[in-house]
Formats: structure tokens, C-alpha cells, sequence
């Protein structure tokens, strides 16, 4: 397996998986590195002097880009809301101010972690751990949740409480028969008015004990609002709906969408995400769309994939306006760079999908 490494990111002792070709303008000279070849800084500086975009490189423990949360994390997390889910769905007396402690302990180190990570996209997929699509469901909409939150700008200490809204934003859900959580089916019209209770049922639960501030409950309870006025439990509308309630909005239907559910199979990330544009101002906040367009991509930098016109392309830079429109570079002439939002003559070309292997 191979990876393709933007030249900025190339270091010395990495191994060529490709042949590389390029023209030497001062002297018109080929330049032919072979696949197998293992780099050194003359190589790399040699390609920046070519403005060669990247190249692709033999898998290794180097070469693989990390996850932004790690194993340890992800499992630290999910143990934490699981106990919490677990308690109040036997009965909310003996949730203590100790449980919520322990998994703003885990918050802390993933806000950390996503606060600290320059260049942030998220990739939900790469954090569900359980077959138990709840556990999973809190954890995306957490980290999404965080990463829009930072993309808006919100106070360090603020994200805090927005990553427990956003943590505990389906605790209701415990309360609502399980068989009605998991049908494999659409359900009746007593049955979805069950399901609507979960957030008014979810502030209850956690405002008994005074266990979270009126900010972290503000988020939980609207978090079903729409900015029209359509939403659930008190149709309230635009910027009367809490913050935290229309950012995790966002969250939890971009993750809902990309996840695998017993009643429906699960949308590609990059319907999800049009799913979401197309919603914006009637049923998401303008302003926490945007922001989410920042932090989210279904075309890391480095991606190969193919164009509606048939030619093949590698991700140079994100889109933040419209991520499912990247720059890229073609890989018959890497020289040429295209603006895919920008571009007048792409205007008509579209990203049909990912290339695995050339």
C-alpha cells in the first residue's frame, strides 16, 4: 500500500513507491527518481525547486499520518458516556456528580487534542469502536461538535460545556423503549412521539441533580430546534435557539446520516454533506454550517481521486466555502492546478469518488 505525501511533509529516509519524473527549467534536463529510491534532503529540496506537488511514498509507521484521536482516547470517552448512559437508564438517583467529572476529565484531553491539531478535518468514521451505534453516535457528535465550536471561535472554556452538551446531548434516549430505538423500521407516528420527548426528558434527568450548568442543558434541549421554527420540542426559531442546540444540531445529522442504522444503510460523506448545505438556513444556522464546512472533508490533502471528465487528480488544499470542491493537481501534468469552486471551466466537473489504487 502506498500513500501519497505532499512535498512539504516529505522527510528523509522515506522510500519512493512511484517513479518520479520532472523538467529542470534552468537546464531542460530530466530528473528521474525510481521507485524503490530512498529519499534524502537534496531529493526533497530538489522537488520544491520543481514545485513537484508530492509524490507517492511506501507505506510505514512514519509515513502514516496520525489519527487526530487516538485508540486510548476514543475508548476513554465512550467507557465514560457508556457508565453514564448505563446509570440513567436503570434510574437516574444514582448518577452522581462523580460521573459527569470523570468524563469531563475525557473531554478535556480530546478538546486538547483537537484544539492543538492544526488543520483539523474530521473523519467520523474512524472513530466508531462498538457494533452499539449509541456510544458511537455521542462520540462523533462530540468531536464534530468541538471542532465546529472551534472553527466559530468559542471560548476554551465554553467548548467545555459544549462538549458535555454535545456528550450527553441523547441521554433522553435512555428512557424511550429500547425496541423503539432500535426498530428496524420507520416508525409509527405514537412511536416518533416517544422519540421527541428525549430531549425535554434528557434536561430533566441531568437539571434534577443540578449536574451540568444551564448552558450544557440549554444544548441539550434544542438540540432538535430548526432554525425555521419546525423543530422539536418547543419549535423555537433562528438565533432564539441556544448556540450549543444549533451546533449540535449540525453535528448529530451529519453524524446520524454517515452512520449504519438498523432501518437504513448509512449515506456516503459526501451526500451527508450536501444534505447539510442544501439545509442551511432552514433547517441549520448559516453561520454553524459554515463553520462546519471548515472542519469537515471527504477529500483529506493527498486523496486521488477521479473527475466527472475523466481525468485523475490528487487534493492539493481544501475548500473551506465548499469542501466537496478541493484544489487539485492532475496526475498527468502535476503542474496544473485547479480551483475547483473558483474555476469557471470546472464549474460542470464533480468529484465522483475516490481512486484506490493507479
Amino acid at each position: 500500500m502506498v500513500n501519497f505525501v505532499p512535498v512539504e511533509k516529505l522527510k528523509p529516509g522515506m522510500v519512493l513507491a512511484r517513479d518520479l519524473y520532472g523538467v529542470d527549467s534552468f537546464t531542460s534536463r530530466l530528473v528521474m527518481l525510481r521507485a524503490g529510491q530512498t529519499l534524502t534532503i537534496s531529493h526533497i529540496t530538489k522537488m520544491i525547486s520543481l514545485d513537484i506537488q508530492g509524490v507517492y511514498i511506501q507505506e510505514s509507521a512514519e509515513t502514516v499520518a496520525p489519527k487526530v484521536v487516538n485508540t486510548e482516547l476514543k475508548q476513554e470517552v465512550l467507557t465514560q458516556v457508556k457508565e453514564i448512559f448505563d446509570i440513567s437508564e436503570k434510574t437516574s438517583e444514582y448518577l452522581y456528580a462523580e460521573n459527569i467529572q470523570h468524563a469531563n476529565d475525557a473531554l478535556e484531553k480530546l478538546i486538547n487534542t483537537i484544539v492543538n491539531t492544526e488543520h483539523l478535518y474530521v473523519d467520523l468514521a474512524s472513530l466508531r469502536m462498538y457494533d452499539d451505534c449509541t456510544y458511537n453516535h455521542s462520540l462523533g457528535v462530540t468531536v464534530l461538535a468541538i471542532a465546529i465550536g472551534k472553527s466559530l471561535r468559542i471560548s476554551r472554556k465554553n467548548l467545555s460545556e459544549l462538549a458535555m452538551a454535545a456528550l450527553l446531548h441523547d441521554i433522553g434516549k435512555m428512557q424511550v423503549p429500547v425496541d423503539i430505538i432500535q426498530k428496524p423500521a420507520k416508525l409509527s407516528k405514537e412511536e416518533f412521539s416517544l422519540v421527541k420527548e428525549h430531549p425535554e426528558k434528557g434536561y430533566k434527568t441531568l437539571s434534577q441533580k443540578n449536574l451540568v450548568s444551564e448552558l450544557v442543558l440549554s444544548g441539550i434541549v434544542s438540540h432538535h430546534e430548526r432554525v425555521d421554527g419546525n423543530g422539536y420540542p418547543n419549535k423555537t426559531s433562528g438565533k432564539d435557539i441556544p448556540l450549543f442546540g444549533r451546533i449540535i444540531a449540525c453535528a448529530d445529522v451529519y453524524d446520524a446520516l454517515t452512520a449504519q442504522r438498523p432501518y437504513r444503510t448509512s449515506s456516503k460523506p459526501t451526500d451527508a454533506i450536501e444534505y447539510i448545505m442544501g439545509s442551511s438556513g432552514r433547517q441549520f444556522d448559516r453561520g454553524v454550517v459554515r463553520g462546519f464546512l471548515r472542519c469537515i472533508s471527504p477529500y483529506p490533502v493527498g486523496s486521488c481521486v477521479q473527475l466527472s471528465n475523466g481525468d485523475v487528480a490528487v487534493v492539493a488544499e481544501q475548500n473551506e466555502a465548499n469542501p466537496l470542491r478541493p484544489i487539485v493537481f492532475l496526475m498527468d501534468d502535476p503542474t496544473v492546478m485547479i480551483d475547483m469552486y473558483a474555476d469557471k471551466k470546472y464549474y460542470n466537473v464533480v468529484i465522483t469518488g475516490e481512486v484506490e489504487e493507479m
